[in-house]
């Protein structure tokens, strides 16, 4: 019984073993009137490139601050498309490209690389293949603990053939157990798709990662970096009745904890740079700190009650940018016009969290998929913003009568300026810079993932000549069109299958 989550569960079960012409309406946004405290953006392997006249992007295209306009809606069959904001996002920046990359691969020898950069290599290093059928003892006899805890509950709950359930687990788990071997085994080759163990200052860690080791068709890497040794056992210990323990970041609490105080005496600052150091002991590059948030730990009993909650540390949050221009990473998987019968598109892109409190690093995860040491860029002349909103005015109806939503209206309520990826003439990937339009829903408190809102609409308008740019299409040359696409494109689908597992 293995235990999913997109949170870091910390638990005897699991950690111990883890996108009408505008003719006004737009207007400019005074400034707000509170001083924020200055901060250092954190880059690396990309920097800010000057433009000719160096003029920010927002100034030469004539962005507004805020925009309330209405589309044509053509033979899109929707009732009102409309652009209504105060949240039109354009970097800090003066220069845009097309640029040409490759998708990423990994070779042994750099995943040796990031194994020894983490880890103390004088202290030992080992590892397992992955997957449940090669889990150690003590590992299965941690979910065997779990799902007895869990048995129990059912019981008392009146819940017999829950019960039952939980039983029949354990007896297959202790089956596995009998042939499972005692421990990992001492590193001799590396390779993909293993989990590896050390010590990282002074604690057991473990560090997965994981790649189609296909090298002809190899494409991305997902990597998971977490406790692997008593650290579960003596936050348990901490909270009576205390069952499991989950650090999440503060915005998927879903519950007022803005008065906590956050235990991490490091300023924000200080744990970007920390968490850079970090990146950098694993070999990464081209990605820069997009936000930063403190953590909330919560204990919970076997009925899933907090029992204690706390505020200690940091999230940081990276992602690809390319000169001061963010590389697109949202999930639409909530959009009904990409997900239907014929198929849905899958989240991906570059995304790397990292928490952090006083004593270091304590996880890591990461979905990395571009060569940022491929890219060649080509300087781009942008549509200014009446420009583009005049092209959009027929482009959005355009794509909407291909990609019929079941929505009546659509109501843009976000636009911001980001790198999508689109493949060119030669059937080769570039991202282009491009308008990105969404329409974001409010989230279930309840539901920690959606706590910020859910994209249910969105649009993709190039900044070079205002056409919609096709991201089914897309995503099909990526590779991450899931369900009814066929062809010699491979799935990627079984590397994701662990990117919110935790061993």
């Amino acid at each position: 019984m293995r235990k999913r989550s997109e949170t870091i569960v910390v638990s005897i079960a699991v950690l111990g073993t883890l996108i009408c012409v505008c003719l006004g309406g737009c207007g400019d946004k005074k400034g707000d009137a509170f001083a924020e405290e200055e901060r250092t953006t954190y880059i690396y392997g990309d920097s800010i490139q000057e433009g000719d006249d160096g003029a920010l992007l927002s100034v030469r295209l004539g962005v507004p601050g805020a925009c309330n306009v209405e589309f044509d809606t053509g033979k899109s069959k929707l009732r009102d498309i409309r652009l209504s904001t105060e949240n039109i996002v354009v970097p800090d920046t003066d220069a845009a490209y097309v640029v040409d990359y490759d998708n990423l691969k990994i070779k042994a020898e750099e995943i040796q690389k990031m194994v020894e950069g983490v880890f103390d290599k004088s202290a030992g290093i080992y590892c397992r293949n992955d997957g449940d059928e090669y889990m150690t003892k003590d590992e299965i006899q941690s979910d065997i603990d779990m799902a007895e805890i869990y048995r129990k509950q059912a019981l008392e709950d009146g819940q017999a053939e829950t019960a039952e359930m939980y039983a029949g687990d354990i007896k297959n788990m202790q089956a596995r157990q009998k042939e499972a071997p005692d421990t990992y085994t001492p590193v001799s080759d590396y390779g993909p798709n293993m989990i590896y163990t050390g010590k990282a200052d002074g604690e057991k860690y473990s560090l997965w990662v994981s790649a189609n080791d296909d090298d002809s068709t190899s494409r991305g890497i997902s990597i998971m970096f977490s406790p692997a040794g008593d650290q579960e056992k003596n936050e348990l210990s901490r909270v009576d009745d205390s069952v499991y323990v989950e650090t999440v970041p503060e915005s998927s609490v879903g519950a007022d904890v803005a008065d906590l105080k956050n235990k991490c005496t490091m300023t924000e600052n200080a744990a970007e740079s920390e968490a850079m150091v970090f990146l950098s002991k694993l070999g990464l590059s081209g990605l820069a700190s997009q936000s930063c948030e403190p953590v909330i730990r919560r204990w919970q009993n076997s009925t899933f009650d907090t029992v204690d909650m706390e505020k200690n540390g940091y999230a940081i949050e990276f992602g690809c940018q390319i000169g001061g221009i963010d590389v697109i990473y949202k999930d639409l998987t909530a959009v009904d016009n990409l997900n239907t019968e014929k198929g849905y598109v899958m989240q991906e892109g570059d995304k790397m969290t990292v928490f952090i409190d006083d004593d270091g690093v304590f996880y890591a995860r990461a979905r990395l998929c571009t060569d940022t040491n491929s890219y060649v860029r080509k300087k781009a002349d942008l549509l200014n913003w009446d420009e583009m909103m005049s092209a959009a005015d027929e482009s959005i109806a355009e794509y909407y009568r291909r990609y019929p939503t079941a929505y009546s209206e659509v109501e843009f309520n976000n636009v911001e300026l980001l790198y999508v990826p689109e493949v060119d003439s030669a059937g080769d990937m570039q991202y282009v810079p491009a308008w990105v339009f969404t329409q974001t829903e409010g989230g279930d408190v309840l539901d920690a993932g959606m706590a910020n809102g859910h994209i249910s609409q969105v649009v993709y308008i190039n900044a070079l000549d205002g056409k919609y740019i096709d991201i089914a299409e897309t995503a099909k040359a990526l590779g991450t069109w899931g369900g009814g696409y066929e062809s010699g494109t491979v799935s990627y689908t079984h590397l994701r299958a662990h990117e919110t597992t935790l061993h």
